[in-house]
């Protein structure tokens, strides 16, 4: 993703600056001898798995029937028409309104009621989810058949049944609903193979660099691949084979696919300038998930299928995994997001309190060495790798590792990146606000006050770790840094932007509080 690739660029000059200019200070110090709602709760029960019992009778074979060949050869179109937008079947849930076709059976559109959403087509002329009847090296797309309907409502069930016949040869399509789920079953007769078609879709929603998270996704051997928005326009089909364990298209925070109980063996990137879609070859059973990416009910539904969510790459994932569990526990109790993020930057000021102070008391130690070391330049001036060397040996003396000082930063550098990727890619942060002008900490600050109040907060926290004195070059990297950061940090996320400013805060305290110790 380009924007991980800004971020990584950003982070890593931002670590650059602050070992470069530790060193530097040290070099000077030596010379001058300075010393929720329960969200969880509620998401399972959203995606209780279901198992569907059907009392229709199959069952008619292919080899019974005349032959689908012949079916669709001599099957009368002049009836054929286009449905108006009374006949569409609206079928309501808890949860979603589903829009079906009786011209095809297709599923047209479905709204999420809690996120109040609309995943439709990218080519508004086709349907989010259609089948063709697969026999042999043959398809049959069922898109122009005009279906009968017959709607049953079993409680919190709800069966919708296409059917169609043609002397005697029938073919149905019927789907099953409940109240508290975001999936949704269809089964299809006759018996025979089928291939459901997933058109790539949209919310009608806007976010910056939406097309970085958009795509198809899907599990191979418990592996995630992605495959990005910009790349299905463009090329090629693409055939995608093997042990899949899911598979779909999704958007920022929404996602549709098809989730079989154990796996399917093959799927096709149909690719399009105007409509991608996504063709995958099924039993005449399958279960389609139409949902929010939220994690405890994408993995309630199946296990593995939580890493549809981009939690960042392979070794930040399991860290961001525990950042999001963490951050969703104390929501629990504190129901605002930003006051969670700010109990996380104290916790990881408590967490990371025994290094950092140890950190600075290297560094004490180094300016109460200064005069040792300037004999030590004094004595070995003329021979500079000797002067290394008997620098070294006294560090080990007196146990102090020039390094310690970049070690608190060095350790924050996984931690930045996984709560990067929960603000970026949790659903439950979207819309979610803070204070004021932050009512979106998913977002960046409408008004940069908190990238600016951060900027200020490393400009202070600089003032602890330099040395009394300065030199002009010291001075210009206690402005340079802090405005570099703040410049990188002005499009982030405003949850990212309040933890930094925290924790900066935080140390400044602890910095003050161990200079105050001795």
């Amino acid at each position: 993703m380009e924007d991980s690739k800004r971020l990584i660029v950003g982070f890593l000059l931002i670590f650059m600056i602050m070992v470069i200019f530790q060193f530097y200070t040290i070099s000077k110090q030596k010379k001058t001898e300075e010393p929720a709602q329960d969200i969880t709760v509620q998401g399972e029960k959203q995606a209780e798995k279901k198992e569907f019992k059907t009392d229709i009778e199959p069952e008619q074979t292919l080899t019974q029937e005349k032959g689908l060949e012949e079916f669709f050869t001599k099957r009368d179109t002049t009836g054929e028409r286009e449905i108006s937008e009374k006949e569409i079947v609206v079928v309501e849930t808890n949860l979603l309104t589903t829009y079906l076709n009786p011209t095809g059976g297709t599923l047209d559109s479905i709204y999420l009621k809690d996120y109040k959403v609309k995943f439709s087509p990218l080519n508004k002329t086709n349907k989010l989810l259609s089948t063709e009847i697969i026999k042999g090296n043959a398809r049959f797309p069922t898109e122009m058949i005009p279906f009968e309907v017959q709607i049953d409502d079993i409680g919190v069930e709800k069966r919708v049944t296409f059917s169609y016949l043609l002397d005697s040869l029938e073919i149905k399509k019927v789907y099953f609903f409940r109240d508290d789920s975001y999936l949704i079953d269809i089964q299809c007769f006759p018996r025979t193979e089928y291939l459901h078609r997933i058109s790539c879709f949209d919310t009608g929603e806007e976010f910056p660099r939406e097309a970085q998270y958009s795509g198809v996704v899907y599990s191979v051997g418990k592996k995630v691949q992605n495959i990005k928005k910009g790349d299905l326009f463009k090329g090629e089909d693409r055939d995608i084979s093997g042990t899949i364990d899911w598979s779909g298209y999704k958007t920022k925070y929404f996602f549709i696919g098809i989730v079989p109980d154990d796996y399917i063996t093959e799927f096709t990137l149909n690719k399009s300038p105007d409509n991608p879609i996504i063709s995958m070859r099924s039993e005449p059973y399958s279960r389609f998930y139409f949902g929010p990416l939220k994690y405890p009910i994408l993995a309630s539904v199946k296990k593995g299928l939580e890493d549809a969510i981009y939690f960042g790459w392979g070794f930040i994932r399991p860290i961001s995994k525990v950042i999001y569990n963490f951050i969703n526990f104390l929501y629990r109790y504190l129901h605002n997001y930003g006051i969670v993020v700010i109990v996380f930057a104290i916790v990881m000021i408590l967490v990371l309190s025994p290094i950092t102070m140890k950190s600075f008391k290297s560094m004490s130690k180094m300016q109460n060495l200064q005069p040792k070391m300037q004999e030590l330049r004094e004595k070995y001036k003329s021979d500079p790798k000797r002067m290394n060397k008997e620098t070294m040996e006294l560090y080990r003396e007196y146990g102090i590792n020039p390094f310690s000082s970049c070690l608190p930063l060095f350790l924050q550098f996984p931690v930045f990146f996984a709560l990067y990727s929960v603000l970026n890619s949790s659903i439950e942060l979207k819309g979610a606000p803070f204070i004021l002008w932050i009512q979106d900490l998913s977002m960046k600050d409408p008004y940069y006050i908190l990238p600016i109040l951060m900027g200020v907060s490393m400009f202070m926290q600089q003032r602890f770790l330099s040395p009394q004195q300065k030199t002009d070059q010291q001075k210009i990297f206690s402005f340079l840094m802090p405005v570099i950061i703040t410049f990188v940090f002005l499009s982030f996320p405003s949850g990212l932007v309040l933890y930094w400013l925290t924790y900066n805060i935080l140390m400044i305290f602890v910095q003050w509080y161990i200079r105050k110790q001795g």
